[in-house]
């Protein structure tokens, strides 16, 4: 009883065309005599993939093969199991080889990407640009509109992106007769490539312009002002699309990428949205309770209320007077760490008093308590 199509390939039977395409062209790279000389095992197994391929990736022949089985399909198709035979002649025999393989044929011999052009050529696009620009951390709050000063590729003004002298005509590529493309062979491999004297245009210029020396494109200096958005990250990228440099013979242009750095600030350490800040106290306020006031990165001072018995090291939140939310409304918060100063030389009154305040703490505080470590005695 003949082998499964399904099982032959390896797939389930509610595979989609591409998991069985994905699946035979990995086993008929495996199993292709040409790369198994003098197998008859795997050339054997190249033609029963091969059958298996033709009646699964044909929706109508699927449908027969899924009903009746692979009587049903050599019946409506007329006959094609076994039609495969070794060498490139019988290598995928009913199979749209370009179709299956075509990804890989431009991997391996240099086919040129991009999007295509007439007569089935492929036309490059530009090359993308990719520069870094630094700005302050008040740009970055407001956000800025930043002029942007390069060099790139572009069209060539004198002849309009042909290549040609204007008044010029091109003549028809000889070695592919206009088609941008030739067939070549390798192993067992046949396709077609990009013609290496035309460079898969299809023409040839005649009579070359002077100014690009017939490419069609020339070196220019470029200006942009491009909008750095509020809330803006250190290290964000922003694509610029089209801006980057002309595709050859009037080809889409590439995109510019422009990756921001933001300069530290001497005042604020931003973490996401939010903006860190530090607020110093005296020992007094901490204790009892009190105010301070500290910047803000929009220019407005604010007022923060200091609880007593604020300790050192403690973070106080103001909210809203963080960074713009670049991908939502609002702002972050400020985050305020208050640092307790402790006076280093005392006058004899603020000793006096200090002493006579520790005498009241409790009695196991009175020797080494925190004012005793910070002060000690005469």
């Amino acid at each position: 009883m003949a082998e499964d199509y399904y099982s032959l390939l390896g797939v389930a039977r509610n595979a989609t065309d591409a998991e069985i395409k994905a699946a035979y062209r990995k086993l008929a790279m495996k199993h292709h005599p040409d790369r198994n000389p003098g197998d008859k095992a795997s050339e054997a197994k190249f033609r029963t993939i091969n059958d298996a391929y033709q009646a699964l990736s044909d929706p109508k022949k699927r449908k027969l093969y899924d009903q009746y089985g692979e009587a049903g399909v050599n019946q409506g198709a007329g006959g094609f199991g076994g039609q495969g035979g070794p060498g490139f002649e019988g290598f995928g025999q009913g199979v749209d080889v370009n179709e299956v393989f075509g990804d890989l044929f431009e991997n391996l011999f240099g086919g040129q990407g991009g999007q295509r052009g007439g007569g089935g050529r492929r036309q490059a696009r530009g090359n993308d640009l990719k520069y870094e620009t630094t700005i302050s951390l008040e740009d970055a709050f407001k956000g800025v509109q930043l002029p942007l000063h390069f060099q790139r590729v572009e069209s060539c003004g004198t002849c309009h992106g042909t290549g040609g002298k204007p008044g010029s005509g091109v003549k028809r590529c000889t070695q592919c007769r206009g088609a941008g493309r030739v067939q070549v062979s390798q192993g067992f491999f046949a396709m077609s490539q990009t013609c290496p004297r035309c460079g898969g245009e299809g023409q040839i210029v005649e009579d070359p312009c002077k100014d690009c020396k017939g490419q069609g494109r020339t070196r220019k200096d470029a200006e942009l002002k491009v909008k750095i958005p509020p809330g803006i990250y250190h290290g964000a990228t922003l694509r610029i699309s089209g801006e980057g440099e002309g595709g050859p013979r009037g080809a889409q242009p590439g995109d510019l990428y422009l990756e921001i750095h933001i300069k530290p600030d001497p005042r604020f350490e931003r973490k996401e949205d939010d903006l860190s800040v530090g607020a110093t106290v005296d020992i007094a306020t901490a204790a009892l309770g009190g105010q301070t006031t500290v910047p803000t990165i929009d220019g407005e001072p604010v007022t923060v209320k200091i609880a007593h018995g604020t300790q050192h090291g403690a973070t106080l939140r103001v909210r809203e007077k963080g960074m713009p939310k670049l991908h939502g409304r609002g702002r972050g918060d400020l985050l305020v760490h208050v640092r307790v100063d402790v006076p280093r030389d005392l006058t004899s009154k603020q000793k006096e008093l200090l002493e006579a305040f520790q005498k009241t703490l409790h009695e196991e505080h009175k020797s080494d308590g925190v004012f005793g470590r910070l002060f000690g005695k005469d």
